[in-house]
């Protein structure tokens, strides 16, 4: 990536969304990989299972956190950017809240994984070893983990990224915004593509999880659950792939680096038409008699 694009404010949050699913895709996607085909855990030993456990969770809300705060981040990027144009306001008002995202899901299961007692057994015939129970042991810290670190997440990627497209379009509608409108389209597009897929993909398994946590039977919609936690992961494998479409600098270093999916066109070449004047007098009536 170039760096300018590196250091575009609005690419920030994308490039550290891509990061933690880097880190998913190499930890917990490959062990969920061994698990269902095998049946067991890839090394069955208290270190890899505490180790298993800490990333999927960290790095599951983390990206969820870095989604929401996108979703915010960027109506003060297109509709307020003099609230980012100092170094002060930039910190408190884009760093920090980025680290902040990252940070406070680590500390939260860092605490619950390895600071609080715990009476749930591993078992290395399910996923993450079965110690993710460990945060539901106590009804209060299982409602507390579904409302605070999915069900609020969620809720601010469904209304901000709706208000941000009402905004947006109201832009346009506006005369005399046509440059500005090109501009809000390159920062909102990115967004709304990624929140558009978390919302489909990873909201659903997010509200039936936090109902069960409040005390909804876990005999109900057992299968949808499943089914819907495991496409959760698409969210993160596809985030990649919507950015780099979704960008238009990204999308001609892609072509520039696989020459094979530019669009290839025929070559126009000048034609010479011959013309041929008709004939007249004896010789034209002649000639028309002989055929």
């Amino acid at each position: 990536m170039d760096r300018a694009l590196r250091n575009a404010l609005n690419n920030h949050v994308i490039i550290a969304m891509v990061f933690f699913g880097l880190i998913l895709q190499f930890t917990d996607v490959t062990a969920l990989t061994y698990y269902w085909r095998t049946g067991t855990v890839l090394i069955s030993t208290r270190a890899f299972c505490f180790a298993w456990v800490s990333i999927h969770a960290i790095v599951v809300e983390g990206t969820t956190n870095l989604v929401a705060w996108a979703s915010v981040e960027r109506h003060i990027l297109i509709f307020h950017p003099n609230l980012v144009r100092t170094k002060t306001k930039r910190f408190f008002l884009h760093y920090l809240p980025l680290v902040i995202c990252m940070m406070c899901p680590g500390v939260f299961y860092f605490t619950m994984f390895f600071i609080v007692p715990c009476s749930v057994k591993m078992d290395y015939t399910k996923v993450d070893c079965g110690y993710y129970a460990c945060v539901g042991v106590n009804p209060s810290v299982g409602l507390y983990d579904g409302v605070v670190n999915y069900i609020i997440p969620s809720f601010i990627i469904v209304i901000f990224s709706v208000a941000l497209i009402i905004r947006v379009l109201a832009s346009k509608c506006r005369t005399g915004q046509r440059i500005q409108w090109r501009n809000y389209r390159r920062m909102a597009i990115p967004l709304l593509s990624i929140s558009f897929l978390y919302i489909v993909l990873c909201c659903p398994s997010i509200f039936i999880y936090t109902a069960y946590m409040a005390g909804l039977p876990q005999n109900i919609a057992t299968g949808f659950y499943s089914d819907m936690s495991y496409f959760s992961y698409y969210a993160r494998t596809f985030t990649p792939f919507i950015c780099a479409l979704s960008l238009p600098e990204l999308r001609t270093k892609f072509k520039t680096c696989f020459p094979f999916c530019r669009r290839r066109y025929g070559a126009v070449r000048p034609e010479t038409i011959k013309m041929t004047r008709p004939q007249a007098g004896p010789t034209a009536a002649i000639a028309a008699i002989a055929q």
